[in-house]
């Protein structure tokens, strides 16, 4: 007759259950998936070559029919991170990127892998389509992606990270509809999820985001205040184009709250990281700021100097938004040197700006106001300021107006 086994739940000898049996098969049983698991994840890099070499209408029935090999959990995940590097540089691509992720993640098995493991994956596939809608000014889809991120969420074992990536996404979205208040809201729900979990990567990155979220409300010192706490905690091995980025905010805060020498001194101590890591399209962002930063010191002929310099590579690379805003700070210079023919020279130099195809009619219509407002002598610094605040928040916001009498 066999030993019948002990009930690993009996107590111990000090009166507490002991898991100690549960827990040893528990891990045996992983260790005894590792190479399947590793299979796996070696698999999903080829597969992924192979989906995204297909057209979309090609993919889309891979993964309908091709059951075996492309509905896994690697996969999903490696999607989704193809979706966070792309979607800054190409953000319709990284929406074609996201819809596939979708799609394999609706296919994941939940008798293979469990129903919150296919769950939560369902929801953070959900969730990056809907970022990726965001940079991509749709925003609409966006909200409907996030609510079916959220949906999922609930569905699964409410994951807590998966909970907070959901937050922070949620929050990107308010910060495009010119919802600040709600941005801000939601990361500091994120911000203590990511501190409770001691994930100060996370939190940092948090803290940043809501950093964003101060400046596009103009709320410049407490924007300074919460991106140097952020900075405090995040790797910069982990994700060293955030670093760049944070400190560019920094700097770019500094200099709108009027702190015109910090600003000069903190891009001196920065301009090293924009040279070894930052994008070449950063660099131009870099020269933009040297422009803002030598306006606020009066040195007008530097300024002039570096948005033309700016303004021209935007223009020459299609970036239509970036080109007028440093339209915008380039007319400041004229409105403060009092030249009205350089004035008009830049309005009727705005041309390619109208011809862009990332500017959206209500902020063709605002730049069309300014252009107007050149011909007949009545821009003021007061104008410009409220253009450029515009153009900011309304970047992702096709629906957000200009409103004249602000």
């Amino acid at each position: 007759m066999s030993k019948r086994r002990p009930d690993p739940t009996s107590p111990a000898p000090d009166g507490r259950p002991d898991y100690a049996q549960d827990l040893q098969r528990a891990s045996e049983g992983a260790r005894g998936r590792l190479p399947e698991i590793f299979q796996e994840i070696d698999a999903a890099t080829t597969l992924a070559g192979e989906l995204l070499a297909k057209s979309g209408a090609e993919r889309s029935a891979m993964v309908r029919t091709e059951r075996v090999r492309l509905h896994g959990l690697a996969l999903c995940d490696l999607l989704q991170e193809k979706v966070r590097q792309t979607w800054f540089n190409d953000p319709a691509r990284a929406v074609e990127l996201g819809e596939l992720a979708v799609e394999v993640s609706d296919r994941l098995d939940t008798h293979h892998y469990g129903v919150a493991l296919v769950e939560d994956a369902r929801a953070l596939a959900w969730a990056y389509l809907g970022n990726a809608c965001q940079v991509a000014s749709d925003l609409r889809r966006a909200e409907d992606a996030l609510r079916r991120a959220e949906e999922h969420h609930r569905l699964g074992d409410g994951d807590e990270l998966t909970g907070a990536q959901i937050l922070s996404f949620q929050a990107s979205l308010r910060n495009a509809q010119g919802r600040f208040k709600e941005a801000g809201q939601l990361l500091d729900r994120a911000i203590a999820i990511y501190r409770d979990a001691k994930a100060r990567h996370l939190e940092g990155r948090a803290l940043i985001k809501k950093a964003t979220a101060l400046g596009y409300a103009r709320k410049f010192k407490e924007a300074e205040r919460l991106v140097r706490r952020g900075l405090s905690r995040i790797n910069f091995l982990e994700e060293p184009q955030l670093l760049v980025a944070a400190r560019h905010n920094l700097v770019w805060y500094l200099t709108e709250s009027g702190h015109h020498e910090e600003a000069q001194k903190a891009l001196e101590e920065t301009r090293g990281l924009y040279l070894r890591i930052a994008e070449r399209i950063n660099l131009v962002r870099l020269r933009w700021l040297e422009g803002r930063i030598a306006f606020g010191r009066g040195r007008l002929d530097e300024a002039e100097t570096a948005l033309r310099e700016a303004r021209d590579a935007f223009i020459e690379r299609g970036v239509g938004f970036d080109a007028a805003l440093v339209s915008l700070h380039l007319a400041a210079v004229y409105a403060k040197r009092g030249d009205t023919a350089g004035m008009q020279r830049l309005a009727a130099e705005m041309v390619p700006i109208f011809e862009s195809r990332d500017l959206h009619p209500e902020a063709l219509a605002a730049l069309a106001i300014f252009r107007q407002a050149a011909e007949a002598e009545e821009v003021t610094l007061g104008l410009l300021e409220r253009m450029a605040t515009y153009l900011q928040r309304a970047r992702r916001n096709p629906e957000m107006r200009f409103e004249l009498a602000n």
